[in-house]
């Protein structure tokens, strides 16, 4: 029988110190690994056995990270990968979906404000800088009929590694902060401004609803006002990027009408001379 994983001594531990310098409001505990199979299945597992809200387990490296629509997540040693465990009894189980919106322009206020970079949002998850792909969100809602049980979110970043480190078919989609910044960076610092952006977002959604995220978030996707292929579990959807719903769900003009989509994968988008 496997043995379970065991987290690293947290007295010496740099996440341990920086998670301390940040508000620590409701993201208060962190279990850090060497490494995991997935942040996010370690976590559901310790929601599904009652764990509170807050619970942060990040991890050196995953050998089994999965992305959206279930796609392998790379993960070597280098990056910045953790999940946190959330309760919001206050956001409706349709709603669910804001959270990977939230967490999303959390990470991309901290590359903005703390690392001088100039990100952008593909809908509904991804944090790009020059069009590539520096970070992704993975939310998964557990519910009981119409409410939400918990919710795990889970965060990758692509930090101090180089392109040469990616699958051959990444190198061209994705980018790193090493590879933006020319230099490494104090991972435990960046996992600290992550933190306190990921508490302030989060709290604004749950008491003030989307409304309070959406004039931060709109700006930086660059989704909107594009025509897009979209990937559906069952198909691909073509149309314009309109707005984006209350709900998150993204508006699409298309051939045969307007749609809301709620869940999907923008796959392909080109310019469009209208206006957001």
């Amino acid at each position: 029988m496997a043995q379970p994983p065991i987290p690293l001594e947290p007295r010496n531990d740099p996440y341990q110190q920086a998670l301390r310098n940040t508000s620590q409001i409701i993201l208060k505990r962190l279990l850090h690994f060497e490494s995991l199979p997935s942040t996010n299945a370690y976590l559901k597992d310790r929601g599904a056995l009652g764990e509170r809200e807050g619970l942060i387990i990040l991890a050196d490296t995953q050998t089994a990270g999965i992305g959206r629509l279930t796609r392998p997540w790379h993960s070597p040693v280098g990056g910045l990968y953790f999940s946190i465990l959330l309760r919001p009894m206050t956001i409706k189980a349709s709603d669910a979906p804001l959270i990977t919106l939230t967490a999303g322009l959390a990470v991309a206020m901290v590359l903005q404000s703390a690392l001088g970079l100039k990100p952008s949002l593909k809908w509904p998850n991804d944090v790009l800088i020059a069009n590539k792909k520096v970070a992704g969100i993975l939310t998964e809602a557990t519910l009981i009929g119409d409410d939400i049980e918990y919710i795990v979110a889970g965060i990758g970043i692509n930090a101090n590694m180089a392109l040469i480190d990616f699958p051959q078919p990444l190198q061209t989609t994705a980018t790193t902060l090493q590879e933006c910044l020319q230099h490494r960076i104090e991972l435990p610092r960046l996992f600290s401004y992550l933190i306190g952006q990921l508490e302030f977002w989060y709290i604004r959604l749950r008491d003030q609803g989307f409304k309070a995220i959406s004039p931060h978030y709109r700006p930086l996707c660059t989704t909107l006002g594009k025509h897009v292929v979209i990937e559906l579990g069952d198909g691909q959807l073509k149309g314009l990027a309109k707005d984006i719903e209350p709900d998150g769900s993204l508006v699409l003009e298309t051939g045969s009408g307007r749609q809301l989509i709620r869940t999907g994968d923008v796959i392909s988008a080109r310019h469009t001379g209208e206006d957001k």
